[in-house]
């Protein structure tokens, strides 16, 4: 299947505006924009601890989930998730 196909079945379940997560005490849920993230790896001028609000969620065309924070697209493995 390609990335295009793929992306196009991921997109019937979630949205730009909502994420699915897997939590230990809660199962799966769907976390809704805007929610906080955490910097883990300091990327632009971001730096380690600091706390952003991710506006919204997009997929690149590699499969890689984006995080939209201040109008600008960060992967998603430079943040925790805090709920």
């Amino acid at each position: 299947m390609s990335n295009s196909k793929l992306i196009d079945q991921i997109n019937k379940y979630t949205g730009s505006d909502s994420l699915l997560v897997h939590t230990q005490s809660r199962g799966l849920i769907r976390l809704y924009c805007p929610f906080t993230v955490k910097v883990i790896r300091s990327v632009d001028s971001y730096m380690v601890g600091e706390e952003l609000e991710v506006v919204n969620v997009k997929i690149s065309p590699d499969l890689d989930l984006v995080y939209i924070i201040g109008n600008k697209g960060y992967y998603h493995y430079y943040f925790s998730i805090q709920l």
